[in-house]
This record gives C-alpha cells, structure tokens and sequence, in this order.
C-alpha cells in the first residue's frame, strides 16, 4: 500500500474572466520510507499540490490517495479522519494556534489525534532546536522558529506521510542540518515525506527530487504525463 498516490490532477482558478491553470495533469506516487523533495518558482504551483494532496483543497480532475484510500471528493468529515490517522502538514499558513504555547499546542494536537504516549517528542523537539521555546506562543517566536514549531506539530503524532512547504525556512545551515538529519531519521522508521522547499541543501538529501513548473511536473527532465487511468 503506497502512502500517497496521485493521478491526473489538475486544479483552476477564475479571476473574472481570467482562467489560470496552476495544476496540469499531475502525477505521483510515494512509496513508504521516502523522502522527496519538489522544487520550483514562486508560483509554480507548489503550494497548490501540498494542498491538493492533504485534502485541504479539492482538484478539479485527477484522483488523491492516501494508504489506499481515496481522500480526494470526500466529504470533509472523511478528509479530517484521513488526515488525523495519516498525516503531518505544514502549509505556509501555519498550524498553531496564536493563544496557546508551543507546548500547549503540541498536547493538543496529539489529543485530537487520539495519542496518548509522547513517543519521541523530546527527541525530536532538541533536533528542531525548540526545547528552549515550549512556553512560547506563537507571536513570540522568530520567522525560522515558527517554520519550526509548525514541523514539530506536523511531526509529533508520527504519521504515515508528511506534506510540508518549506520546513527550513529562515534557518542557519547548523539547524538545517540537524533538521535533515531528524527528517532522513524518521524515513528510516518508515516514515514518508514530500517536501516543497528552494533550499538546495534539503534537495541534496532527497531520495528523488521533483520540478514543478508552470503546473506541470518534471522528473529526470521529462515532464510527467502518466496515465489518469
């Protein structure tokens, strides 16, 4: 069973009369324990794909799979399921709430996420160089940090499959590497990830790397058109 498969996806907006095409046929597929990066311009559709994927936004045509199960038109109680059992997130948005600490967002995403146990939580909060800041709320913390701190909620219920944009924005190259390092550790475990960034180091460390432009995939130089089928 493949942690995230992709089919044929395309997504539109409208402005007007204006019609852009920020997916054009995108397909892929993740096996379990991989680590792949997808690079391209501002605009290229990145983020659009990200969402797509984690059921945050629905494609206009093409089908989103997630450990065998379709999370693409679902309703949204079914897409909310898919995502608290399978995946971490990390959009550019963010995911902590303002009026809580660090530490107070982490319990709570683990309690919506049904976990009872902190297995790892330590561990993983010293490679992201955030033990300092638990009682920190978000509006306390630097650029870098939040970028961090989202990683970290996204990363502590350990799920199957993690989707984030730009996790090592705003950092040094010391704590870049020390967060590559813990990311190639948990696909070690099994873990899987896709990962939007323009940081040339996390590409290095990629399993297989991905180029989005202009809506369309490439990989090894070929634009990928796979069957929709």
């Amino acid at each position: 069973m493949l942690p995230l498969s992709a089919r044929g996806l395309y997504r539109f907006y409208h402005n007007g009369d204006v019609e852009t095409a920020a997916l054009k046929g995108v397909s892929l597929q993740i096996a379990a324990g991989e680590f792949v990066a997808v690079m391209g311009p501002s605009g290229s559709g990145k983020s659009t794909l990200l969402a797509c994927l984690a059921g945050l936004d629905d494609p206009d045509g093409g089908i989103v799979e997630v450990m065998g199960q379709r999370i693409s038109r679902c309703t949204e109680r079914e897409r909310a399921g898919l995502r608290a059992r399978h995946i971490g997130i990390l959009m550019q948005s963010g995911n902590l709430f303002e009026h809580l600490t660090l530490e107070r967002n982490l319990r709570l995403q683990l309690k919506l996420s049904g976990m009872r146990e902190r297995t790892g939580i330590d561990a993983m909060l010293q490679a992201l160089g955030l033990v300092q800041r638990l009682q920190a709320r978000p509006s306390q913390l630097s650029g870098g940090e939040v970028a961090r701190a989202g990683l970290a909620l996204a990363l502590c219920t350990r799920p199957a499959l993690l989707l984030a944009d730009e996790p090592t924005a705003e950092v040094d190259e010391a704590t870049e590497s020390g967060i590559l390092d813990y990311l190639k550790g948990r696909c070690r475990e099994g873990g899987s990830m896709l990962i939007a960034t323009h940081s040339p180091a996390l590409a290095s460390k990629a399993d297989r790397l991905l180029r989005l432009d202009d809506g369309r995939l490439l990989e090894n130089g070929l634009i990928n058109d796979l069957a929709t089928g």
